[in-house]
């Protein structure tokens, strides 16, 4: 939150709140950009090979540009330190690999420079006259219109009028996005023509239930609010995903560990919520059908539940067979292994595959160090299990601006920080 006493003591009052003011406004501004960055343009940027170059990421640079410009924006310096272990590392990593390659791995300069010039954008944070509370209402309007929409999406379908991707409803876009690469026509199932809710911005199905749960988590277990949970939860039984679902389930089951004197209201929220849908399961089971039948996935090579969680496994075998499992095989190795199966990447695989587990651990730490504090360990765990288990990898761009966003520059409103409105006389 911006603070008054930033600014001269010699200025006068009125100067002094106007330029407050100021402040908020442009901190509104700049979540609002950032957002419609990270959620609506998610889609939007170049396939470059087997990888993707989003536009949010350069916008994103720009946005810190103005907010450095406009005094909005500082440099950690803690998380620059713990950065450049990870510069060192991955670049001893990627030599190593050129020196020595692992069993004919190639590697790519390109996949390296991703991954760092995107992980980067953790070094800026807000400075003292940001305003913090302004983040996480911005994020729900976001969230929330994702949700309408994918409820919209759903109605138009019943007409007959499908526009789950961009390309299809303008073609002209093509070039300039990558939604190609993902699961943006979801049919409900093998064989259906109907499609899966995505909220039309959202890249993904899978991507909207996780954007609804971290939306969850913020209403409920932060703000303590429900309000908003029937429209979180239509929402999320049109996009048939089960993503969003084990990112809560984990996050909650986690969370005790982390922040044992914290959890006791978590649980109990988290107990009442689960009784909630329960007993609407038990209710009205249909809506869930689709949901609970996609557990047979994990059985079925064709399915993304299978790529995303089980064909994993085949490549940490492989990879535990390896001596170059500390080192790792140099960037770009895990998409180029020969036990690689397509989808199951995910930032821990890749870290490991890439940079050793050395890279993994010096990667974590620079992570953790970024995005967790005090008072927002429950928000921060919510984005680690989406990270993890929602698909993305090191260069996810819109994800990780989203995670910066959330736990770099957001604070919980009546977090202790004092308001920016003059006191009236």
């Amino acid at each position: 939150m911006v603070s008054l006493d930033t600014f001269p003591a010699r200025t006068s009052s009125n100067k002094r709140a106007a330029a407050a003011s100021s402040d908020e406004t442009n901190s509104v501004i700049f979540a609002h950009i950032a957002f419609i960055l990270c959620i609506c343009m998610q889609r939007f940027g170049l396939l470059i090979g087997t990888g993707q170059i989003f536009f949010s990421l350069f916008g994103f640079f720009a946005l810190v540009a103005w907010g450095w410009w406009v005094g909005l924006v500082s440099i950690r310096g803690p998380q620059t330190l713990a950065f450049g272990l990870v510069v060192v590392w991955f670049l001893f990593s990627a030599v190593a690999a050129v020196e020595s390659p692992d069993r004919g791995v190639e590697t790519s300069s390109a996949s390296l420079a991703m991954v760092l010039v995107t992980n980067s954008i953790f070094l800026f944070g807000p400075s003292t006259r940001f305003s913090n509370e302004a983040v996480l209402p911005v994020f729900l309007f976001y969230v929330r219109l994702c949700a309408v929409l994918a409820i919209v999406q759903i109605v138009l379908q019943f007409g007959g009028i499908r526009i789950f991707s961009f390309k299809d409803a303008i073609p002209a876009l093509d070039p300039v996005l990558v939604e190609s690469a993902y699961n943006q026509n979801a049919v409900e199932f093998y064989g259906s023509l109907n499609r899966r809710a995505n909220g039309f911005f959202p890249i993904e199905p899978g991507a909207l239930s996780q954007l609804l749960a971290v939306g969850v988590v913020i209403d409920v277990f932060i703000l303590r609010r429900l309000s908003c949970l029937p429209l979180y939860a239509i929402s999320y039984v049109l996009t048939r995903s089960g993503s969003g679902l084990l990112v809560l389930v984990v996050s909650l089951g986690v969370y005790p560990l982390i922040a044992p004197l914290k959890s006791l209201r978590v649980i109990a929220i988290g107990a009442a919520v689960a009784l909630m849908i329960g007993t609407t399961y038990l209710i009205a089971p249909e809506p869930f059908d689709p949901i609970v039948g996609r557990l047979d996935e994990f059985s079925s090579t064709k399915s993304s539940g299978y790529a995303r969680y089980v064909a994993q496994l085949q490549t940490w075998d492989y990879l535990f067979q390896t001596d170059r499992v500390l080192i790792g095989s140099g960037p770009g190795g895990l998409e180029r292994s020969p036990a690689y199966f397509g989808g199951s990447g995910n930032p821990v695989l890749k870290l490991v595959a890439d940079y050793g587990i050395i890279g993994l651990l010096i990667f974590l730490f620079y992570l953790v160090l970024s995005i967790f504090r005090k008072d927002n360990s429950m928000l921060a765990l919510t984005m680690l299990a989406c990270y993890q288990l929602g698909g993305g990898n090191l260069a996810m761009a819109p994800f990780l601006i989203m995670m910066a966003m959330l736990c770099v520059w957001s604070q919980s409103p009546g977090a202790g920080l004092r308001s920016i409105r003059p006191r009236a006389l």
